[in-house]
């Protein structure tokens, strides 16, 4: 077997390939989206690859037939290491020697691109493609959870502990918390520095600006004061439905135990509600207290993103 890069007139063998893959299952999209979505991303890259510097795509022969390819993009920064990596979006293979030979290449154009890692989300219902990478190198380091809202759900309050639009006088608490739990924003395995990690999410934060309707707080009613945070964004429709991102939710460490989450994810579920669409979001698996927390919310595990690293 042979890696070559892909060229245009690939473009009919890609497509075969790819309708040959299994349809591995997703929260997000069904069987037909699924597929149609990985067609149209071929289609608009391979005729301009020459345009595309940060797209790469690699085909997999067998005496001359196409038996696979790797679909990345390279130079992506990582929203929270800031590290550079590269994403494989999408991808076909059918032996565990194919995955070895695509990965081989697919390493060395990350490593000439100085980026340090190659990632790729991974169904979790996939478990033998979980294992071919894993036994390529890769190592899970997050889980992607999602859970759909129907449109007009009514959503869990408290009124001893109510939720309300964030206000710019906010920031200095939304800071102290988002200290307190460092280590948790750390993708699982990911070599870096917790101190330069927080310095560097402190500066992004600074510049939040918290009249942003999506950015809420919850606090105790008896005393006024501030228990916890929610900051969401709003992410691409899928399937023609609303996406809310769940950026960030943390529980200030004097009010922990209390089970306050739950009302900063009601109104997550509450914003979705709206029209009806889907709530997401990503867990490290640094800390596996996140895992059980999202199976106790009922969000179950879309993809397991793994990560190779690159940088020897």
């Amino acid at each position: 077997m042979k890696v070559r890069s892909a060229r245009a007139e690939d473009l009919p063998e890609l497509e075969r390939l790819r309708r040959a893959m299994p349809y591995p299952g997703s929260l997000f999209l069904d069987q037909a989206a699924y597929l149609e979505r990985a067609l149209e991303r071929l289609r608009d890259a391979l005729p301009r690859l020459q345009d595309l510097p940060d797209v790469r795509v690699l085909l997999l022969t067998d005496d001359g037939l196409a038996v696979g390819y790797f679909f990345l993009v390279v130079d992506d920064e990582h929203g929270v290491t800031h590290q550079l990596q590269a994403v494989l979006l999408d991808f076909a293979v059918f032996s565990f020697e194919g995955l070895a030979k695509l990965v081989a290449r697919a390493r060395k154009i990350v490593s000439a691109f100085e980026n340090e890692y190659l990632v790729v989300d991974l169904p979790a219902q996939d478990q033998r493609t979980q294992l071919w990478f894993y036994r390529c190198g890769f190592r899970a380091e997050q889980t992607r959870v999602v859970k759909y809202i129907e449109r007009g759900r009514p959503a869990l309050t408290s009124p001893e502990y109510p939720v309300r639009q964030a206000r710019p006088e906010d920031l200095d608490f939304i800071l102290e918390v988002h200290a307190a739990f460092t280590r948790a924003y750390r993708p699982a395995g990911r070599e870096v520095d917790l101190q330069a990690l927080e310095s560097s999410w402190q500066m992004t934060y600074i510049n939040l600006d918290l009249t942003n309707p999506l950015y809420f707080v919850i606090e105790e009613a008896s005393s006024g004061r501030r228990a916890g945070y929610l900051l969401l964004q709003s992410g691409e429709p899928v399937a023609g439905a609303r996406t809310i991102y769940v950026y960030d939710v943390a529980i200030a460490p004097d009010f922990s135990g209390r089970g306050l989450s739950k009302y900063l994810q009601a109104r997550a579920e509450a914003v979705a509600a709206e029209e009806g669409g889907f709530v997401y979001g990503d867990g490290s698996l640094e800390v596996a207290s996140l895992a059980s927390w999202h199976a106790q919310m009922g969000y179950p595990v879309d993809t397991y993103r793994f990560a190779l690293d690159c940088r020897q």
